[in-house]
């Protein structure tokens, strides 16, 4: 972070985080593969960068009957991490918002993705002051979406 901590840090973007979760690069995008996609890492055909997680596999396919999904999206995909693709709690990070790119603070990191608070912009509409987004990628400029 800069000394005015108006910016995240520069990092690599082109090297795989150390993580809990698996990560992998696909067309300049990072994220962390599900167990179906990981098969990808395995097969010679393909030009796949995969890094296995530090502490959890690949997170398998969710289900789609809605009880089962609900289940899987409470005890499997809720899980709490000490990170997601290197951010942790307190990173701030740039975020892709609607129509803009905006800056925001990582306030949890699930096996899922990492939740991301950011500032909204003052509003005759609401007395709101931030909202809160998942973010599960990195695109090749280092925004969170």
């Amino acid at each position: 972070m800069d000394t005015n901590n108006t910016r995240p840090a520069v990092r690599d973007l082109t090297t795989l985080p150390e993580s809990s979760v698996p990560a992998a690069f696909d067309r300049g995008r990072l994220y962390s593969p599900t167990l179906g996609l990981t098969r990808y890492a395995l097969d010679d055909r393909y030009t796949y960068d995969y890094r296995p997680g530090d502490l959890y596999e690949p997170m398998p396919e969710a289900p789609r009957e809605p009880k089962a999904y609900a289940w899987w999206s409470q005890n499997i995909a809720s899980q709490p991490v000490p990170d997601y693709l290197g951010l942790r709690v307190g990173d701030r990070v740039t975020v892709h918002l609607v129509s803009s790119v905006g800056l925001g603070e990582v306030i949890e990191t699930l096996r899922r993705g990492a939740v991301v608070r950011y500032p909204l912009p003052a509003s005759n509409f609401s007395t709101r002051t931030h909202s809160e987004t998942h973010v599960r990628c990195r695109n090749s400029d280092g925004h969170w979406y």
